[in-house]
């Protein structure tokens, strides 16, 4: 009976039944259209992934194996090419769905497009920013000094080492105020150069030149007074400060060639007497003064290497018209603090360099009215040697084929001459140098130990046979 029913309602309503047939029809003809847009996107998400695995396996290549050819703002434009890939595959994935299903799907594709992305800048951030410089604080006078009795873990891919600071704030051994009788203190002053950025404590100058006066006989101290970006103006307020009371013998200060216009940066935030004299530069305006943007913006600086990348350059951009201040010239690596070592300088740096003499000869006369010995010494960048030193490190900094200059050390040559200063200039004995390890890392600026030990010996033939 009912199968007689049946029958008759299918004779009966022939006609949806061929409205049925056709609407399978379409429904088999949209699966097959289907299942050939998810082919196509399954074709279209293994190549993104084969791609990105490519990629990814060429930043690893160039970053740690081979001389970089990729500069930060191209990998940050890969960065960027990548994460809207990713928005583009993940959108198109989701568009065979219903309008309202659709949208919310397209905004959680969104959502997996930024979670993706943020995890890909984490971990470039824990694999690619390394601990570069050891721990720094902000102070009233000196604007920033090492923090006492701390060691730091630093590493590049040119160099992996520790940093120990000791209960002073120098780098080196535990050293008290009274010296042992008999003792000949010397103190070295500069910035990172000085301080080593890139060896071992017992490979930096300070602590090669006193062991090589100690194995002459000479009864000695060397004194580590290097900070990181540390400019003369920086060296004079640490020497009325913290070197006061250690009775030093001998105090040298080593010329930069950045120190140009980074004192020029820290005289825009010195502090004088109503005498004019110098007081202070106050770093901690670095740090009380943060807006909660800033601090933001320093949090994404030390954690998150593409969007650290994206803030650098527009932290550029924002500072390329701005005069000399701490913000572009010691805040970032800028390629001015070296213009005007290449041949191009056309600027008129007559005031630059007044305000670094006079700091030197501030120096000269503090040491002078307590009875120590003063020496100046001025030394190269790697750029100033030769073409193979500091490469492709220099390309930062340098343009290729940069004609290079020595007005710059010809012009500290002439005022030490002028003011009667001893000094010491290094540019002959870096460029005579043929040993087979290089002077200065192929990517960092800084000199390597044998960089070190070649300024150590320097000085000790100046000052091994002094009274």
């Amino acid at each position: 009976m009912a199968y007689t029913s049946s029958i008759k309602y299918s004779l009966v309503d022939a006609y949806p039944l061929r409205t049925s047939r056709r609407s399978l029809v379409d429904a088999l003809s949209a699966s097959i259209r289907l299942r050939s847009l998810n082919h196509v996107m399954a074709i279209l998400i293994l190549l993104t992934l084969l791609s990105s695995m490519t990629l990814s396996g060429l930043i690893f290549y160039e970053r740690y194996l081979v001389q970089g050819f990729l500069d930060n703002f191209t990998l940050l434009l890969l960065a960027g090419a990548g994460s809207v890939a990713l928005f583009c595959i993940a959108s198109l994935a989701l568009l065979p769905t219903a309008r309202g299903g659709r949208v919310r799907k397209i905004g959680l594709g969104r959502l997996a497009t930024g979670l993706t992305y943020a995890a890909a800048d984490i971990l470039a951030g824990l694999a690619l920013i390394p601990p570069l410089s050891p721990a720094l604080v902000g102070d009233q006078i000196v604007h920033h000094r090492l923090v006492p009795n701390t060691h730091s873990a630093l590493y590049s891919r040119d160099f992996s080492y520790i940093q120990r600071v000791n209960n002073m704030g120098l780098r080196g051994r535990e050293t008290s105020v009274q010296k042992t009788p008999g003792t000949r203190r010397i103190a070295l002053l500069g910035d990172s150069f000085i301080m080593g950025k890139g060896v071992e404590d017992e490979e930096t100058a300070a602590a090669v030149l006193e062991h090589a006066l100690r194995q002459d006989g000479h009864l000695v101290e060397v004194l580590n007074g290097g900070v990181d970006s540390y400019a003369p103006i920086l060296s004079l307020l640490q020497l009325r400060t913290l070197f006061a009371p250690l009775d030093l013998d001998l105090v040298v200060l080593n010329l930069d060639m950045s120190d140009l216009l980074q004192e020029q940066a820290y005289r825009g935030r010195a502090a004088y007497d109503k005498s004019g004299r110098l007081i202070g530069v106050d770093g901690r305006l670095d740090e009380l003064g943060l807006t909660r943007t800033q601090r933001w913006r320093n949090w994404i600086n030390e954690h998150l290497y593409f969007s650290r990348l994206f803030v650098y350059y527009i932290q550029h951009w924002a500072h390329r018209h701005q005069g000399v201040n701490v913000a572009n010239v010691v805040g970032m690596a800028n390629p001015a603090i070296l213009a005007h070592t290449l041949a191009s300088d056309t600027d008129n740096r007559d005031e630059q360099w007044r305000l670094l003499f006079s700091s030197i000869l501030d120096m000269r006369t503090f040491c002078a009215e307590r009875g120590i010995n003063f020496i100046l010494t001025t030394y190269p960048w790697g750029h100033q040697i030769n073409e193979r030193e500091w490469t492709p490190g220099r390309l930062a900094f340098v343009p290729e084929g940069a004609v290079i200059s020595d007005r710059s050390p010809q012009r500290v040559r002439d005022f030490a001459a002028s003011s009667g200063i001893e000094f010491l200039d290094l540019f002959p004995a870096f460029r005579a140098y043929n040993g087979e390890a290089p002077l200065y890392y192929s990517f960092d600026m800084h000199w390597t130990p044998a960089g070190h030990r070649l300024l150590a010996l320097e000085l000790q033939r100046l000052i091994a046979d002094r009274p």
